[in-house]
């Protein structure tokens, strides 16, 4: 192999940011003259989850990947949740030592923890296969670089499959649960067959079932039973005040028993269900991809047939190429959507707040509300150590209805900031060059690929780098927290990705060689 410097591996870097830049500053153009909305890339990335994505997936797995290279594939997960393991590491620890607020330390776990596996890393892994410094990628004669392309995209889409699958289970408990108005309440109480349910006479007060033998009677015990059952609310029954009392238990009756069998079943019925549409959620369009893939990958004849120019099967998977290789675009300029999309919030954020606080606080009762019993919204800013929260209390409902913002001081949140992007930029990434390195030269029949294919060392160095997922902003959306403060993390961290990647790419690309001639 040509030996090249680290001048060509910095050109080649630059030169693959540069072409991600620009199809996603097209994106975020679009965004700020409105052309992109939000509903318009709710709709792209539907297109790209159900349709795009799987097609990038299937048509790349086919083309370059074999049964034995499956094989060789069973450590990519492994390391997925090693990555993970040094991300929480660090945003934990990070968090105890700044003393960040319990709840938004939450928000830095996830955003640490859940890397950009797609969108970046299967565009730089492309760019730079497909350009001209990158013949020490090839891992035989034969190889092209279109083939590397497609076998770098694979490695990373298996990454990203895994992010998606956690991200709306692990990554929700991460953030301390779905909001209560997103969630459906679905315990219910059910009065118990064996006793007859309590009654309230006329007075409020709860008949007690008794014999007639101790109708009549009167001592202190039945008194305090007497006196707890009337002081007793209609979401109180204990189920052994009727034999305390004296009165005989009811025999249990077929129907009852019957009954209770179906309340049972339809228990376990419901629990079955719940499991079933968890494990549901998780099996996207993309895991059908890959499983798909892997069915004929494993299935030799209908492999070849799949590959074969002159066979049937082969316009179809053509036109799934075709589909895939839309994919790194649109999303590339959906990012750039949703940056811009960000950002035009961000800037309207403060007045938003000033008007709402202003129309607030002026508003004074007039005489005409105050004789319709009107009383309008009042808002109240507490202050606190950690910022302070905006809550408005609306007296005009028969409860009264609070509306809280949580937020933190600006000094806790750019602590955040700096904790995120040095784990995601700095910790993680060199810890995993620490590992692949090691695990390259001490034990290279452990982990045959990393040896005969470098593409695979280049794509889980580039993995470890990263910036935060764009998705965080949806978890941040979905659970109720933080949503302005994930968008701030985002904002930051491809502002700055952008050079730190030119850096770190440079030296990956420096180390993959010199991994590739040992």
């Amino acid at each position: 192999m040509v030996e090249a410097n680290v001048i060509d591996f910095a050109y080649t870097a630059i030169k693959a940011l540069l072409e991600v830049f620009l199809i996603g500053f097209t994106g975020y153009i679009f965004a700020r003259n409105g052309t992109l909305t939000k509903t318009t890339l709710k709709n792209l990335s539907v297109m790209s989850v159900n349709l795009l994505t799987p097609a990038l997936l299937f048509s790349k797995m086919t083309e370059t990947l074999d049964p034995s290279l499956l094989v060789e594939l069973w450590n990519e997960p492994l390391f997925y949740f090693i990555y993970g393991g040094f991300s929480l590491l660090w945003s934990r620890v990070g968090c105890r030592i700044l003393k960040i607020n319990k709840e938004y330390a939450r928000l830095c776990d996830v955003a640490t923890f859940f890397s950009n596996t797609n969108t970046l890393p299967v565009s730089l892994i492309k760019s730079i296969a497909l350009s001209a410094g990158s013949h020490f990628l090839l891992k035989d004669a034969d190889d092209t670089p279109l083939k590397v392309a497609a076998r770098g995209v694979s490695y990373a889409m298996i990454f990203a499959t895994l992010n998606n699958i956690l991200r709306w289970s692990f990554g929700v408990a991460l953030m301390g649960g779905m909001d209560s108005k997103n969630k459906s309440a679905f315990n219910s109480v059910s009065a118990t067959p064996r006793t007859p349910a309590l009654t309230r006479n006329a007075s409020g007060i709860h008949d007690l079932p008794t014999s007639p033998a101790l109708a009549s009677s009167s001592s202190p015990a039945l008194d305090m039973l007497r006196s707890y059952a009337s002081n007793s609310t209609d979401d109180e029954s204990d189920e052994l005040t009727p034999f305390y009392l004296g009165a005989p238990a009811r025999p249990i009756s077929p129907e009852s028993r019957r009954s209770s069998i179906s309340q049972k079943l339809c228990s376990a019925v419901r629990g079955a269900q719940k499991i079933w549409n968890s494990i549901q959620s998780c099996i996207t369009p993309p895991v059908y991809a890959i499983t798909a893939a892997f069915i004929v990958i494993i299935i030799e004849p209908l492999h070849k047939a799949f590959m074969d120019q002159n066979h049937v099967l082969y316009t179809i998977w053509s036109a799934i190429d075709m589909c895939g290789d839309a994919c790194v675009p649109l999303i590339l300029i959906s990012l750039g959507g949703q940056l811009g999309v960000m950002s035009a919030q961000a800037a309207q954020l403060p007045k938003q707040q000033n008007n709402h606080l202003s129309a607030n606080t002026a508003s004074v009762p007039s005489a005409t509300q105050a004789d319709r019993g009107h009383i309008p919204p009042i808002v109240i800013r507490e202050a606190t150590e950690s910022g302070g929260a905006l809550v408005e209390i609306d007296d005009n409902t028969e409860t009264g209805s609070e509306i809280a913002e949580q937020s933190i001081s600006a000094a806790e949140q750019r602590k955040g900031i700096v904790l995120v992007l040095v784990g995601r930029f700095v910790f993680v990434p060199t810890l995993a060059v620490i590992l692949l390195t090691t695990l390259r030269v001490m034990f290279p029949a452990l982990l045959p690929i990393m040896a005969n294919d470098p593409v695979y060392m280049l794509t889980l160095l580039i993995l470890s780098s990263t910036p935060p997922a764009i998705n965080l902003i949806t978890v941040s959306q979905a659970t109720g927290k933080f949503e302005t403060e994930a968008a701030q993390i985002l904002f930051y961290g491809y502002v700055l990705g952008i050079f730190v990647l030119a850096i770190e790419v440079s030296g990956f690309l420096w180390l993959t060689n010199v991994l590739a001639n040992l």
